[in-house]
């Protein structure tokens, strides 16, 4: 999922004229198909190479989302001394850094449907820390269905929690939700100070150089096929956030945060097409309400006067 919010390098105001949002629609529709090749794509990789791991998948991530950061805005928006004397920068990017991995060892462990609901969750968690740190209005409406989220989420979970109880990838899966929400809130500040280039570089370049040192007697052991696939992956995600950055100039920021709702739901079908992964109806039923709220809550969120740094959902 893992980049927690938007990256919008030139946050500008919707036009929503009926043709400019026919155009966001569709290039909403195609951000979710390229994230949810993303996560696919990194659960065949694990499947089909054993020695793939969450922190190779970060570190080709990172790697090529700051090439492609760089051939885009290296004349434009970019300050990368921002990396290392904007404080809020470095934090973002060890944030954004410490949850892509949790996220897709996630993917890996516990398959890709499942790790997918999980971190969707994130919207709920950053309306509560927005309401802490940033003193956001929290409406009783907005807090009902934020406890609605934190229910589905419970009975999603119920099932494995009664039956052998949370494994440690369920938790994984948890943190990387809980990290993105903290991620979100210092993405909000950091939209009146900084260019989105900028921003989303701290997450590629931390992304990086945090997996570097946990990979570098791995990579080697990585088969030619299996280090373009992994650089396949990391363009996916990168055109996904372009994309959607794209679709954001056409849409409102509640019609587009609650198409990327979708996202869950491909995810799943292809993954109990592709590797016969199924939710029970228990499950099901828990994800549903759930996602739902999260929709809610961030139909809520986009009504507040922080409209282009809303949370938007997709991977952290």
């Amino acid at each position: 999922m893992g980049n927690a919010a938007t990256w919008d390098p030139s946050p500008t105001k919707p036009d929503m004229n009926p043709t400019s949002e026919k155009r966001g629609i569709i290039l909403m529709l195609l951000s979710i198909i390229f994230f949810t090749a993303n996560t696919l794509l990194v659960r065949a990789l694990a499947l089909w190479m054993p020695e793939c791991t969450g922190w190779q998948v970060t570190l080709f991530r990172g790697l090529t989302g700051t090439a492609i950061v760089v051939a885009l805005y290296r004349k434009g928006g970019l300050r990368m001394r921002s990396l290392i004397d904007r404080p809020k920068i470095i934090l973002r990017g060890i944030l954004g850094a410490s949850a892509i991995p949790l996220f897709y060892i996630a993917v890996i462990e516990l398959g890709a449907a499942r790790a997918i609901v999980i971190n969707l969750t994130y919207p709920i968690f950053a309306a509560l820390l927005a309401a802490i740190i940033l003193k956001e209005e929290l409406g009783m409406r907005k807090f009902c269905w934020i406890l609605a989220g934190f229910a589905g989420l419970m009975i999603f979970l119920g099932p494995q929690a009664f039956a052998t109880g949370l494994s440690v990838y369920d938790w994984m899966a948890i943190a990387s939700s809980l990290i993105a929400a903290a991620t979100v809130v210092v993405i909000r500040s950091l939209h009146r100070t900084e260019h989105g280039s900028t921003i989303f570089a701290s997450q590629a370049v931390f992304c990086a150089l945090l997996a570097l040192p946990m990979t570098a007697n791995e990579v080697i052991d990585v088969p030619v096929t299996g280090v373009i696939f992994l650089i396949i992956a990391g363009v996916l995600v990168a055109v996904g956030q372009l994309t959607m950055t794209f679709a954001y100039r056409h849409l409102d920021v509640s019609k587009g945060s609650s198409m990327q709702m979708l996202l869950p739901i491909f995810t799943a079908a292809g993954a109990w097409y592709l590797f016969d992964e199924r939710l029970g109806w228990i499950e099901f039923l828990g994800a549903a309400l759930t996602l739902t709220a999260t929709v809610m809550v961030n139909r809520r969120a986009s009504k507040s006067p922080l409209k282009m740094t809303t949370i938007q959902p997709t991977q952290s």
